[in-house]
């Protein structure tokens, strides 16, 4: 198994140099597509007030393209919002469900704890369930 060691770690190695390879290169060209859509985006806010510049005066159409700016970043944060709200919600009914599953176990575990070898068992247990939920809140961080 120590022979393996040397030609595991090494195709490790090339393994993540790859992959960091690809992560920087997917990074950059996901960078330039963003900047081409912001160029884009720009573009269009300008054609928008032109557009409308030819029937309204040109401070009216300006004021007309920030206000609908305007309007879709509160529709954004309202979006946000809602989103939060909502997993504000669902994180507060897991919660009260891990209350009511360690409430139910602890009140199981009550006559099982009478004896040495049912206090030992408890005890590992009870570091079982500590460690599985501080893992568990780690992930949904």
């Amino acid at each position: 198994m120590l022979r393996l060691a040397p030609i595991l770690a090494s195709m490790l190695s090339v393994d993540l140099g790859a992959a960091l390879r690809r992560a920087r290169r997917s990074a950059l060209f996901w960078a330039l597509a963003g900047l081409f859509a912001f160029a884009a985006y720009a573009a269009a806010l300008v054609a928008a007030g032109l557009a409308l510049a030819a029937h309204y005066p040109p401070a009216t159409a300006a004021l007309m393209v920030c206000l609908s700016q305007v309007g879709l970043a509160a529709l954004a944060l309202l979006g946000l919002a809602i989103s939060n709200a909502v997993e504000r919600r669902r994180q507060r009914k897991n919660d009260s469900q891990r209350t009511l599953a360690t409430t139910a176990m602890i009140a199981a575990a009550l006559p099982m704890l009478q004896s040495r070898k049912g206090m030992a068992v408890a005890a590992v247990a009870g570091l079982a369930v500590l460690m599985a939920l501080r893992r568990g809140g780690d992930e949904q961080e």
